[in-house]
């Protein structure tokens, strides 16, 4: 395979690990910015469509994230594609006030390298979480509140709507479970392909030591949306991934020029 289906196949994979594997953060009492006055909490998980773009390595491809449904049954997909590698990936959940419940979680990646199917069903109030094409993985007695690895980026907005502090998640990945921490770096406006856009910055807790960093800008007026995400590795080198078009409700987004 050459350079460029490598680099286009690579990048679908850093979308889907940075936007569906989003860690959560915690809100110290110092740092923690406030929740926007003008999105009530209520409104914060409704249909909307968001367009990606990232860059790796010279090369871009393009990304989806789409909620549909209702608080008895929302769906969150996203997909990532290329000319030489898919991915596609979904959720589904129920919503009851501010806590969400997943359901099932599917994801399928096909082209670069092995294609691979994974399916998680929540089963028992989510006490149980069964593999459903490898029940050896399955999670028995799984932690109060577990999410999956997409329904929680959308608990996220709705905690951080709220005021909620600490934020922090347990996510199901594959067997295991993994917590995952971030710290608010403060307020920010941003210049979008969209337009500007005041953002709150969030930047994942690493060891002292770590060279790797990873900065997030969510959007309170455009319901949290993630607008932007920064990640430079050990090596130096730097990948982002930037919102370029946004719909809520309907609705087309755009920001000051």
């Amino acid at each position: 395979m050459n350079r460029f289906a490598v680099a286009t196949a690579s990048v679908c994979f850093f979308l889907s690990t940075l936007l569906t594997g989003l860690p959560s953060y915690a809100q110290s009492e110092a740092d923690s910015a406030p929740p926007a006055t003008n999105t009530a909490a209520s409104n914060v998980l409704v249909p909307f469509t968001a367009i990606y773009e990232a860059e790796f390595s010279g090369f871009g491809v393009k990304a989806e994230r789409k909620l549909t449904g209702s608080p008895q049954s929302w769906r969150l997909d996203f997909s990532a594609h290329s000319m030489f590698a898919k991915i596609e990936e979904y959720s589904r959940f129920a919503q009851q006030g501010t806590r969400l419940t997943p359901q099932h979680y599917d994801y399928q990646k096909s082209g670069l390298g092995r294609d691979r199917h994974t399916a998680l069903s929540f089963e028992d109030d989510g006490k149980r979480i069964l593999n459903i094409y490898d029940k050896s993985r399955s999670i028995e007695n799984a932690p109060a509140n577990t999410q999956d690895k997409i329904s929680y980026q959308l608990q996220l907005a709705l905690d951080i709507a709220n005021g909620k502090k600490p934020l922090k998640y347990q996510v199901a990945d594959g067997k295991k479970i993994r917590d995952y921490e971030f710290e608010v770096a403060g307020e920010e406006t941003i210049s979008t392909p969209m337009g500007k856009v005041k953002t709150i910055k969030v930047q994942r807790v690493r060891d002292e030591d770590a060279a790797r960093v990873t900065n997030i800008w969510f959007a309170p007026e455009w319901n949290y949306a993630l607008v932007k995400l920064m990640q430079r590795e050990e090596n130096g080198k730097s990948y982002q991934i930037t919102l370029t078009k946004l719909s809520i409700n309907g609705k087309q987004i755009s920001a000051q020029k």
